[in-house]
């Protein structure tokens, strides 16, 4: 049996925020989003843009661009965070809904020690 196109599918830039949102706080060493709200591209682009509070997704020629601003757990390693934070939010945008990324911005706005949540 062969696959037929009978119309097209559009996800909405919102949904998209939504996978890299629950993505972001599910991954271990992130301690929260940070408030930071995330600025625009500099460039222009023709395309659909949707953000929130510590993320931010670009829908452009049917390619995904994702920026979150997270707040790490400071028992893990920024670094690999980053990158492994990177991986995870590709992974699920291209799993659940199919669409390719071009890019996760990853931003480490501060790190929460045990010590330091007692404080607060």
């Amino acid at each position: 049996m062969t696959e037929e196109t009978v119309g097209h599918i559009t996800i909405a830039p919102d949904v998209l925020l939504t996978v890299v949102k629950f993505s972001a706080l599910q991954h271990p060493g992130v301690a929260r989003l940070a408030h930071r709200r995330p600025s625009r591209p500099g460039r222009p682009f023709k395309g659909k843009a949707a953000m929130g509070p510590g993320v931010a997704v670009l829908v452009e020629d049917g390619h995904v661009t994702a920026e979150v601003h997270v707040v790490a757990d400071g028992s893990v390693n920024a670094q690999e965070l980053g990158q492994s934070l990177q991986q995870h939010i590709r992974n699920a945008l291209e799993e659940m809904v199919g669409m390719p990324v071009d890019a996760v911005y990853v931003y480490i706005e501060d790190v929460i020690t045990e010590s330091h949540s007692r404080t607060r």
